[in-house]
């Protein structure tokens, strides 16, 4: 959500259930703006984070202004006086966040999270005010009272039992004819402190508070009519897709569709609650419908790529062979938490491509202790996904022809899951992708 606008047709969509239960994200680029005020602080510019944080209330202030200018209501003085106490009450908790990062001089994955979680504070309490003035019984919720979740700062993982407990409280208040407005994105550990669920993370809010609630469906709204072929930011013939199975989603968004967080169908497929992706601006349109079986005869479903990526190729020195290798390799991998795009392994070597990490440097030197290291960087990463070739013969036709002028620097196909990987110089990426595309769906 991005403007006063914007916020009217959300409330307006609202407005067609009997029994909503909304999950906001932050309006538009704050998260990223207060992710960079935390580093400017964390460099000691806390002067140029503080300004970041004024702007950032400012902005919401002029947003709610404009708002309540074009939605008059006789409480309108009372809703505006509510809004801007509480955008003093978070920038005032944001700066003295920044001011601390600035006096300890780094920007811990805890501070972090506190943080980046102030977009999703400001915008679920502010809608929920805004929809008082559309004559809606909207009631803002804090997300900390519901998404319980461990320590694992910037990536944390939902407590399922204790948010099964709480969601009661989102009972109680949609009996009284009330709908709740909570932000998605952040949650809380078991000592109080605030955590985030990752990149898209209101999504994957929306799901676990969906399955929770045994919801009739999920719906996210976004701005694009559904799950791509590809992204249609890039590649211009991307077509929605009608219907996706959980399964084809989830491995869409792990290898880099920007529709959904990778663990937002999760909670749904376990209750078997349909998922529909749908555009907020176009909301006549379809969309993509996401269950638990869905069938296509297409030469492949879709196509994700990432860049940024790094291979690392990790060669056994004499001494270290077979498995005891890979299992090295592995728990390096383990204890860093790393989450592998696609591998090639061969009984003296492995090949893993990955998004470049923070502490690579770091990370080499732990595979140097096992082989030899060959780091390649500036990398892409496409995935084709629910292929459907009888043949390798149709992998050469159909998809090897196309990009035979193309430098490949890694090929993994999974039969199973029907996904096949090709790693290309970062520059080539978009260009590849959308031969692909064109050829196969064009």
């Amino acid at each position: 959500m991005n403007d006063h606008q914007t916020w009217k047709q959300v409330l307006e969509i609202i407005k067609q259930y009997e029994y909503p239960v909304v999950v906001v994200s932050a309006t538009a680029n704050t998260t990223r703006k207060l992710i960079e005020a935390a580093n400017l602080a964390a460099e000691n510019n806390l002067e140029k984070a503080h300004v970041i944080a004024e702007s950032i209330k400012s902005r919401h202030l002029d947003l709610v202004h404009r708002f309540l200018h074009e939605n008059p209501h006789p409480k309108k003085n009372l809703i505006k006086e509510s809004c801007e106490k509480k955008l003093n009450e978070k920038t005032g908790l944001l700066n003295k966040l920044l001011t601390y990062t600035d006096k300890v001089g780094e920007l811990t994955p805890q501070m972090k999270d506190a943080i980046a979680s102030i977009g999703e504070q400001i915008s679920s309490y502010l809608l929920a005010q805004c929809g008082l003035a559309t004559d809606q019984l909207t009631q803002f919720v804090d997300a900390r009272k519901i998404i319980k979740t461990d320590d694992s700062y910037g990536k944390a993982n939902p407590n399922f039992g204790l948010i099964s407990q709480r969601i009661n409280s989102l009972e109680t208040i949609m009996d009284g004819g009330f709908t709740p407005v909570i932000g998605g994105f952040y949650g809380e550990a078991n000592d109080g402190t605030i955590t985030t669920l990752g990149f898209e993370g209101s999504d994957y809010s929306a799901s676990l508070i969906g399955g929770a609630l045994h919801a009739q469906a999920i719906e996210i709204w976004t701005d694009v009519s559904g799950v791509y072929t590809s992204d249609p930011r890039y590649i211009s013939k991307a077509q929605p897709i009608a219907e996706l199975s959980y399964y084809d989603a989830t491995e869409m968004a792990f290898f880099g569709s920007k529709v959904l967080h990778p663990s937002t169908l999760k909670p749904a497929q376990e209750r078997n609650i349909p998922v529909w992706v749908k555009n907020m601006f176009k909301p006549e349109d379809a969309g993509t419908k996401i269950v638990r079986d869905a069938h296509h005869n297409r030469k492949a479903l879709a196509i994700s790529f990432k860049d940024d990526i790094v291979l690392l190729t990790v060669s056994a020195y004499e001494t270290i062979m077979g498995f005891n290798f890979l299992t090295k390799v592995f728990n390096v991998l383990e204890s860093y938490r790393l989450a592998v795009d696609a591998v090639n392994t061969t009984e003296a070597s492995v090949t893993i491509a990955l998004k470049k990490p923070e502490h690579l440097n770091e990370i080499t030197r732990s595979f140097i202790e096992i082989g030899t290291v060959e780091v390649e960087k500036q990398k892409g990463l496409i995935s084709i996904i629910g292929c459907n070739f009888s043949s390798s013969k149709d992998f050469i036709s159909e998809i090897f022809s196309t990009i035979q002028n193309v430098d490949l620097d890694m090929i993994s196909f999974t039969k199973e899951k029907n996904i096949l990987n090709i790693a290309v110089p970062k520059n080539d990426l978009i260009a590849t992708a959308e031969s692909i595309h064109n050829q196969l769906f064009g």
